[in-house]
């Protein structure tokens, strides 16, 4: 996992915000090869287009206040999808979506409650002399009835719960017929699973052919994407996760065959 390098960490490494101070290791130096990444002894601003005006009228589009000193501007500049996101409300609603999921997976289970008293069988001789000792009662839990056999000192009748009535269930979801051996690419962190980065990227799509090393999608965490390739060649065949979707570390993002 230390070899997942983020793109802009990677413009760091190579020279693109300004120099180093050391060298890098030759670990560095042997990936950066292997990956087609050259080093850049230039000025890091030669690098950055002139994109202002750009952005300007982005936010002259949708009628974004610029700031004071164009604050807003700037930070549109420097970090555009989260800004987008923050401006659209899709923040607001994926971090409301994901508090109440965190709260209903911390949410104490409902207490389980004897909705009746099924009819009592004649009593033993150890529970004679006792007024109410049932042998059966109907509990819910959940709102699902089970029914109880309670046993007493003396008794051999057991503790059998079983259904009352059989519940309605759902029928699982059924996946594409896929003929052959299913190959799986996980998400190497935890984070945000975003199949492109910038607009004019093209997106993944069921039924494409990748091959070993191909960019299947990114991980947003910590607001830096880190690309994710695919480790074996194959024909996509189902993509497990929505765009914008959080992930955690080793989920299936994608299927091949």
């Amino acid at each position: 996992r230390w070899s997942m390098i983020a793109d802009n960490i990677w413009d760091m490494i190579l020279g693109k915000s300004g120099k180093l101070p050391g060298e890098p290791a030759p670990e560095i130096v042997a990936m950066a090869k292997e990956q087609g990444r050259a080093f850049y002894n230039g000025n890091p601003q030669d690098l950055y287009p002139d994109a202002l005006d750009t952005f300007r009228a982005e936010m002259k589009q949708h009628n974004w206040e610029l700031g004071q000193d164009e604050e807003e501007l700037f930070e549109l500049a420097m970090h555009p999808a989260q800004y987008r996101a923050y401006k659209s409300g899709e923040a607001k609603k994926a971090f409301e979506d994901d508090l109440a999921k965190r709260k209903a997976e911390t949410k104490v289970p409902a207490a389980t409650t004897v909705v009746a008293a099924a009819p009592a069988t004649p009593a033993t001789p150890a529970a004679e002399g006792h007024p109410f000792m049932p042998k059966q009662l109907v509990v819910k839990v959940d709102n699902e009835e089970f029914v109880v056999s309670i046993s007493y000192p003396g008794s051999d009748h057991g503790v059998s719960p079983s259904p009352l009535k059989e519940s309605a269930s759902v029928a699982p979801v059924a996946a594409a017929p896929v003929t052959g051996a299913v190959k799986e690419i996980h998400s190497p962190l935890e984070g945000k699973f975003f199949l492109t980065k910038e607009p004019s990227e093209s997106s993944l799509k069921v039924g494409d052919t990748v091959k070993e090393g191909d960019l299947i999608g990114y991980i947003e965490s910590m607001k830096t994407y880190n690309a994710v390739t695919a480790e074996v060649s194959g024909k996509v065949v189902e993509i497990c996760f929505e765009n914008g979707a959080s992930v955690d570390e080793d989920d299936i993002l994608v299927k091949l065959q």
